[in-house]
């Protein structure tokens, strides 16, 4: 079919891709976030699209909670995904031995130097132990996935393209690519 082959399935591609690393507390709210961005330029492309919120069996090993997000595309006569956000937890963190020290002035005492000078502290007690950060990835844009949903939605009768608003100050100010452009 039309997913499995042409810029749709394109097996080397462009994309912009989004990494977080945070703290545990931090990963849902940043999760939403991320998706959050996706859906905001997709609106101001004018894309008909639907964010999913991926059940766990259609999760890979690492991600905790993944969003997909799918736009019309009329040549399929279906949507089809142009982006994601995954919430990976600490996974990848531990396969990768990233870690940080929560509070790191929490557990330390501060004490006037042995010298009696005001002003130099000196630091006692023990280190707040390490922990792992929490990793997301977001794919914000599969570049070819997104000009082929530009290109199948505002394609006209005659061939034309209509440049959504949000582009046409990176195309010269042209508001329609003409069908004969490539002749």
């Amino acid at each position: 079919g039309a997913a499995q082959k042409g810029l749709y399935r394109v097996h080397q591609f462009s994309k912009v891709e989004l990494f977080v690393l945070c703290t545990p507390e931090q990963s849902d709210a940043i999760h939403e976030e991320l998706i959050s961005l996706e859906e905001e330029m997709f609106s101001s492309l004018n894309l008909h699209f639907k964010t999913l919120d991926m059940p766990t069996m259609d999760l890979g090993a690492p991600a905790y909670r993944k969003y997909d997000v799918e736009a019309w595309m009329p040549g399929m006569d279906k949507y089809g995904e142009i982006s994601s956000a995954s919430n990976c937890t600490d996974y990848q963190a531990r396969r990768l031995n990233i870690r940080y020290r929560p509070n790191a002035k929490e557990g330390e005492e501060e004490a006037e130097a042995s010298n009696g000078k005001k002003g130099k502290k000196k630091k006692k007690g023990k280190k707040v132990p390490l922990e792992f950060v929490h990793t997301l990835n977001a794919t914000a844009c599969a570049v070819p996935r997104l000009i082929l949903a530009i290109l199948e939605n505002f394609q006209q009768e005659d061939g034309s393209v209509i440049v959504p608003e949000v582009l046409r100050p990176y195309m010269g100010g042209m508001e329609v690519i003409p069908a004969d452009l490539a002749k």
